[in-house]
């Protein structure tokens, strides 16, 4: 853990789980029912543990862990289109944490994002209108590298030209959590946003001119 003498003026968060997460299954439920799959199929398919996570490290193309997906799921070209355009149709913004990050920008605080995903977080970002709110963004596609490698947690704060005592890092996983506190950071979990604002407004508030109201529940 970060020393508590040294003044926390960056934030950085995952983008999975935290600023965005799966709230509808429709989506996803009517490819099942369409395929003859039971539930969580799909998730299981596209989020697999070898072409998905080549495309999260970037040693394969998004083309190349999509054809995979088909093959595994039997799709032909078109289908397969439809289930690429529709996947992450059920996900929402996590506009209430979104806005805090806005306030804490506006004092002056520098943030970051670094997650684990394919190169199509970036056009998932600026769908969301997120990228304008980072100061860095490191997808581990695009630096080649994955949480929790220390070597991820270097790179976004040598993008934000910062030390890593000076940020607070922010994940719903706790190695993820417990690697970036291994560096000198101050780590919270992330479980739902009103713990999650009242950590970082004792951790943020003194460097960002004084406290916002909060979540009381």
């Amino acid at each position: 853990m970060a020393g508590h003498d040294t003044p926390i003026t960056g934030m950085i968060f995952d983008y999975g789980r935290v600023l965005a997460w799966t709230q509808h299954q429709e989506p996803r439920a009517a490819w099942e029912r369409r395929l003859g799959l039971e539930p969580g199929a799909i998730t299981r398919a596209v989020h697999n543990e070898y072409s998905w996570i080549a495309a999260q490290r970037g040693t394969v193309t998004l083309e190349a862990h999509w054809e995979t997906v088909g093959a595994t799921l039997r799709l032909g070209a078109t289908a397969l289109a439809e289930l690429r355009a529709t996947f992450y149709a059920g996900d929402v913004l996590n506009t209430e944490l979104v806005a805090y990050i806005d306030r804490w920008r506006a004092r002056g605080i520098r943030t970051g994002l670094l997650s684990n995903f394919s190169a199509d977080l970036r056009g998932m970002l600026a769908a969301d209108d997120l990228l304008r709110r980072f100061d860095a963004v490191a997808i581990s596609a695009e630096i080649g590298v994955m949480k929790p490698d220390a070597a991820a947690y270097r790179t976004v704060l040598r993008m934000l030209e910062m030390e890593a005592a000076t940020c607070v890092f922010i994940d719903d996983l706790p190695a993820n959590v417990a690697a970036a506190e291994r560096l000198g950071m101050h780590g919270i979990l992330y479980e739902e946003n009103p713990a999650c604002l009242r950590t970082l407004e004792r951790l943020l508030g003194a460097a960002s001119g004084g406290p916002f109201p909060l979540p009381t529940s």
